[in-house]
């Protein structure tokens, strides 16, 4: 009977134990400056949960758009390049102030994200680096929203730990390994009565 007992334990603890997790199914990552001043990001790092991949580089097939106009040494494809953090001109850099600048960032297939690091400038004009942060699903709704992100800091950058939304199911061993540890307890009871 001990042993039915300890491998019912065994069986419960592998199937409630889960590996770390983070955001579903993000397809966009929208930023904007908290501030109504240009907006400026040398590098956007978006770690996919469990390979730590950064999935908002131009490499891993992400994309990205900017407002207004920009020269082509500032612009969007500037943050998702992984040489970051940079300097203007080697950044994206908004050309106007105010509310509707943005960067957004597509990335290549909806994915799981665990965290979202953003780099600001690192020559000057550190005060600009505080950010909104907005994800988007695949269809368009609303997955995460965060204000007030600073970046005006010695390392020019800040990390925002995204919250964990993927439900937990057990494995199909660990389903069979529970469902072998209570035929094993009702058979000893049987043979017990």
């Amino acid at each position: 009977m001990k042993r039915i007992k300890i491998g019912l334990l065994a069986s419960l603890a592998i199937a409630s134990s889960s590996a770390n997790a983070g955001l579903v199914n993000v397809s966009e990552i929208l930023i904007k400056n908290s501030q109504p001043t240009y907006i400026q990001i040398s590098e956007v790092v978006a770690t996919e949960t469990g390979s730590g991949n950064d999935l908002a580089l131009a490499s891993a097939g992400a994309t990205a758009f900017g407002s207004g106009t920009w020269s082509s040494t500032s612009s969007p494809d500037k943050a998702i390049d992984g040489l970051g953090p940079l300097d203007y001109p080697n950044m994206y850099h908004s050309d106007g102030s105010g509310s509707d600048e943005f960067l957004k960032i597509v990335l290549a297939s909806a994915s799981e994200l665990d965290s979202l690091t953003l780099f600001g400038r690192t020559g000057c004009c550190s005060s600009r680096d505080v950010f909104d942060v907005f994800m988007y699903g695949n269809t368009g709704d609303l997955l995460f929203s965060g204000q007030n992100y600073s970046a005006a800091n010695t390392s020019h950058s800040v990390t925002i730990d995204l919250p964990d939304t993927s439900v937990s199911v057990p494995e199909p061993a660990s389903l069979a390994l529970i469902g072998l540890g209570l035929a094993g307890i009702g058979f000893a009871r049987r043979r017990k009565a």
